[in-house]
């Protein structure tokens, strides 16, 4: 599937969100193993059939090529954003900002006023790309990651304000 562009109108460097098929998931699998202690291919398959789950990917145009891709899940009013990357060549471009800005748009959609996620303690970029989008900072879990041994960074965002 190649999204919501015609081919004539991509341009090469840009790319779009879109919802995630069970075609995208080998090039999601190579994403994902790119990165520390990565979900496997049967993880990331699960994840297409949870009942309160969302899945979108970014691809780059004019390929369509899958570039990143993000996954949570909703339920009750609250969401957890549970993994979000991007592919080693794409980094530094925006995907993963537009992955979130297009996640929390959906999420105000679905009537979601809370979104928490985790992240490694010494993943600088993604702190400071979740803090940007104004989530913050509620707690810490020692030694919660393996592979490496690491502190998990709690974090939540008010998605709808209370009104």
């Amino acid at each position: 599937m190649k999204g919501k562009w015609p081919e004539e109108e991509r341009e090469p460097g840009a790319f779009l969100v879109r919802a995630m098929t069970n075609a995208d998931l080998e090039a999601v699998t190579a994403i994902e193993a790119e990165n520390p202690s990565p979900w496997t291919a049967g993880q990331l398959a699960g994840e297409r059939d949870q009942e309160h789950g969302w899945q979108f990917v970014a691809e780059v145009g004019p390929s369509g090529r899958v570039c990143g891709f993000v996954c949570g899940r909703s339920c009750g009013g609250e969401a957890e954003l549970l993994k979000i990357a991007v592919g080693l060549e794409y980094r530094r471009q925006g995907i993963a900002a537009q992955l979130v800005a297009h996640t929390l748009r959906s999420l105000a959609e679905q009537g979601v006023s809370r979104c928490f996620l985790e992240l490694r303690a010494a993943n600088l970029p993604a702190l400071a790309l979740y803090e940007r989008f104004g989530f913050r900072r509620v707690g810490l879990r020692k030694d919660y990651y393996a592979s490496p041994l690491e502190d998990a960074i709690l974090m939540e965002k008010m998605v709808l304000s209370a009104s």
